[in-house]
C-alpha cells in the first residue's frame, strides 16, 4: 500500500525528527535522569522511570509498525487496502503525530519542564479520536485494519454500517473530549471518552449484528452420507 505523498512526508519528518530528539537526550541526559512516563487523569506525572525509558516509545512504534506491513502485506483483501490509502494516510499522520507529541513530552520531562499536561492529555487524545472517526467510513473491508467481526467480515453492507456508526461518534466524543480538555475540565474530559468509547464499541457489534442478520442467505444444504 502506497500513502499519498503529503501523508508520507508528515509522518517519515515526524518520525524522523521524534529519532533524532530521542537520541540527543540519550546522549544529554545524565545516566540517573528521572523522566515521567505516565500521567493520571488529571495530567499530573505519576509515573517515572530512568533515561533508558526514551527508548520504550520508538522501539514499541517499530515493531507495531513492522507488525502491521506484514499484516498488510500477505492480507487476503488487500487490494481494498490500497483502495484506503488516504483514509489509513491520515490515520497513520495522527499516530505518527501523537508518538512525537509523547516522547516529547517524556523528554521534557527529563529536563524538568513539562511533568503537568491538564489540558494536553484531553485535547490530544480527543483530538485524535476525532481524526479516527472521520477516517473509519473510508476504510474498505479488509483484515487488518478496522472493526474486525464476525459479521463485518463476512458482509461488505455489515462492515460499511459498522465503522459509519462508529465513526461518526468517535467524531462527536472526540470533539468533546478536546473541547473540556481545553477549557480545564480533565476528568470530565477523559470520563467522555471512556464512556464514549465503550458505547460506540457495544453499538457497533449491535449494528454490525443487525445489518447481517437482516441479509437474505441460501438455504444451507445437507451433506450426503
Amino acid at each position: 500500500m502506497e500513502l499519498n505523498p503529503l501523508a508520507r512526508a508528515v509522518s517519515t519528518v515526524a518520525l524522523a525528527a521524534t529519532a533524532f530528539f530521542t537520541l540527543a537526550a540519550f546522549m544529554q541526559l545524565p545516566a540517573d535522569a528521572v523522566l515521567a512516563i505516565h500521567w493520571n487523569i488529571n495530567g499530573i506525572a505519576d509515573g517515572f522511570a530512568g533515561r533508558e525509558a526514551l527508548l520504550i516509545i520508538p522501539v514499541t512504534t517499530a515493531l507495531v509498525g513492522g507488525l502491521l506491513w506484514l499484516a498488510v502485506r500477505y492480507d487476503p483483501k488487500r487490494a481494498n487496502i490500497a483502495r484506503s490509502a488516504d483514509a489509513i494516510g491520515l490515520v497513520v499522520v495522527a499516530l505518527s503525530l501523537l508518538v512525537a507529541v509523547t516522547q516529547s513530552a517524556i523528554i521534557n520531562s527529563g529536563f524538568g519542564e513539562a511533568e503537568r499536561l491538564d489540558h494536553a492529555v484531553p485535547v490530544v487524545a480527543g483530538a485524535l479520536f476525532a481524526i479516527f472517526g472521520y477516517a473509519m467510513p473510508n476504510i474498505r473491508q479488509n483484515y487488518t485494519i478496522g472493526v474486525r467481526l464476525p459479521w463485518t467480515i463476512e458482509s461488505e453492507a455489515a462492515w460499511d454500517a459498522s465503522h459509519r456508526f462508529i465513526g461518526g461518534i468517535w467524531i462527536l466524543v472526540g470533539v468533546a473530549t478536546a473541547l473540556l480538555g481545553y477549557l480545564g475540565l480533565s476528568a470530565a474530559a477523559i470520563l467522555t471518552l471512556l464512556v464514549g468509547l465503550t458505547l460506540s464499541v457495544v453499538g457497533t457489534v449491535f449494528v454490525a449484528y443487525r445489518v447481517w442478520s437482516r441479509e437474505p442467505r441460501l438455504p444451507r444444504t445437507k451433506r450426503r452420507r
